[in-house]
């Protein structure tokens, strides 16, 4: 039995390019070359070709092409406000329990990273409702969520979550704003019963405002963590962590919508 694939490198798509030292790239294929910081990949040697092959610049330095993952963009998107790191966005999601159908708030745009990882979850028959008040923020979402093939899974709108009256009743919900305590009140009556929320808080001066709204928007506190990142050198007789970590990005405090008539 002979196998066909579909899926070989096409002029036009994105490329992951990943250097022998790990360094990550991901970069369109057009023209007749690509240029790396070790010299330019011919085109030619990439379209036509399956994922996970290796290819070589003209210095002859071996760089492993690969299909490009959501997790992939994050690092490099186009930016106005500081993006939600990858370790964040993974727990993040899994404690709101983002799934394929649900439809997701999600206040604060920034650059997209959030959506952009939710939109990948809830698709094909779910949504995610991303608000911003800086019309900017949601222009330059808007280019990176077109980038991923994501974009018709998100409705970008240009509102204040604090005040908007929302059409859809969410399954979860994010809440990456400055002052989230103040809209609490507002996006919990828009929330099934059950529905986790999560909000983004980068200091620890905030977390007291944002407990206190959210027990009193008729919300159950969850958890509130803090999660690090520390990568392992494995290289043969010499396995080591990195010298570098991520740390402090941000705390994630989680909380779920209850009914208190029999509590």
């Amino acid at each position: 039995m002979s196998l066909r694939l579909n899926d070989a490198f096409k002029e036009g798509e994105d490329v992951l390019l990943i250097s022998s030292k790990g360094k990550k790239r991901v970069v369109k294929i057009q023209g007749d070359r690509i240029h790396t910081h070790k010299g330019y990949i011919q085109v030619g040697d990439i379209v036509g070709n399956q994922p996970g092959i290796l290819v070589r610049t003209h210095t002859g330095d071996e760089f492993l092409a690969l299909k490009p993952l959501v997790a992939d963009y994050i690092p490099k998107l186009a930016r106005r406000t500081q993006v939600m790191y990858p370790k964040d966005l993974g727990y993040m999601v899994l404690s709101l329990g983002v799934s394929p159908g649900f439809k997701v708030l999600d206040a604060g745009t920034g650059s997209g990273a959030a959506a952009m990882v939710m939109a990948s979850l809830v698709k094909p028959n779910g949504k995610v409702f991303s608000y911003d008040v800086d019309e900017e923020s949601i222009v330059v979402a808007r280019r990176n969520l077109e980038r991923v093939g994501l974009l018709e899974y998100v409705e970008l709108v240009h509102e204040d979550v604090k005040t908007a009256v929302f059409k859809e009743f969410f399954d979860a919900a994010l809440m990456d704003l400055p002052d989230p305590w103040e809209a609490l009140g507002n996006v919990s009556r828009f929330l099934k019963p059950s529905a986790r929320i999560c909000v983004v808080l980068p200091t620890m001066n905030q977390l007291e405002k944002a407990y206190s709204a959210l027990v009193a928007s008729g919300m159950a506190h969850l958890e509130t963590v803090e999660i690090f990142l520390r990568r392992i050198r494995p290289f043969p007789g010499k396995i080591r962590p990195e010298s570098l970590m991520i740390g402090h990005t941000a705390y994630l405090m989680i909380g779920v919508k209850v009914s208190r008539e029999n509590v």
